[in-house]
């Protein structure tokens, strides 16, 4: 088990319900000095909601955010946001592809992570408070992939959102610090429906599904405790 040090720190994660998310939520629960928020529709079922809190938060509908308010004054020595929670869906052609599926994605990858994270950096600079941004990224942010023109373009939008927020901070500012991770491919629910993808829709279909039937995906658990050493300890 990871174990963390005897300074308090406060952890906000998205998205902890599957995939990566569930395996950095199973890691935080366990670390000592470290106070969890868990953002998502539902909270889990096989842990008590003592050792976390819970904030209920469906993102498709970005005016329902929690508020910061009781997040920042919890926030011990530090605080730190992993933007987890993301989908990709609508897999299509442009021309193809329904105005409901296009806010949804817009609204999960890019708007809801975006307000968000405008609340939360205003409270911490009122309040002097350390802030750390994970986002949980991809290298569709950095590079067209046909049949994923909402996902590579809100992952990019927010991407570049926090890139102005680190330009902003460089030369030290309120102490906020961003951190963008490539986690690769995982074997996730993600892929899955990837892989559940037809050819027309998706060119780059036969390499995922190569992927998975050459034992080339990451596990998730490996990726969490990465993150985790890496940025949380």
């Amino acid at each position: 088990m990871i174990l963390a040090g005897d300074v308090m720190k406060s952890v906000v994660l998205t998205g902890f319900s599957r995939g990566l998310g569930a395996s950095l939520f199973q890691n935080l629960i366990g670390l000592e000095g470290v106070r969890l928020f868990a953002m998502g529709r539902i909270g889990s079922e096989k842990v008590q909601q003592t050792v976390y809190s819970f904030l209920p938060w469906d993102l498709e509908k970005p005016e329902d955010a929690p508020s910061v308010e009781g997040i920042v004054a919890g926030g011990g020595d530090s605080l730190t946001f992993i933007n987890n929670a993301g989908t990709v869906e609508p897999i299509g052609d442009i021309g193809e592809l329904s105005e409901e599926d296009l806010r949804k994605a817009a609204q999960i990858n890019f708007v809801s992570p975006m307000l968000f994270c405008n609340q939360l950096v205003g409270l911490c600079r009122k309040k002097r408070q350390k802030l750390k941004i994970i986002n949980i990224s991809t290298g569709a942010a950095n590079y067209p992939i046909v049949g994923w023109s909402a996902y590579c373009s809100t992952k990019a939008a927010f991407k570049m959102f926090l890139d102005v927020l680190a330009e902003q901070e460089k030369d030290g500012g309120c102490g906020v610090e961003v951190v963008h991770v490539d986690p690769g491919v995982m074997d996730t629910g993600m892929q899955e429906k990837i892989r559940a993808a037809d050819a027309k829709s998706f060119p780059r279909l036969a390499e995922f599904q190569a992927l998975k039937a050459e034992g080339k995906l990451r596990r998730p658990e490996e990726v969490a405790e990465n993150i985790i050493r890496e940025y949380i300890l």
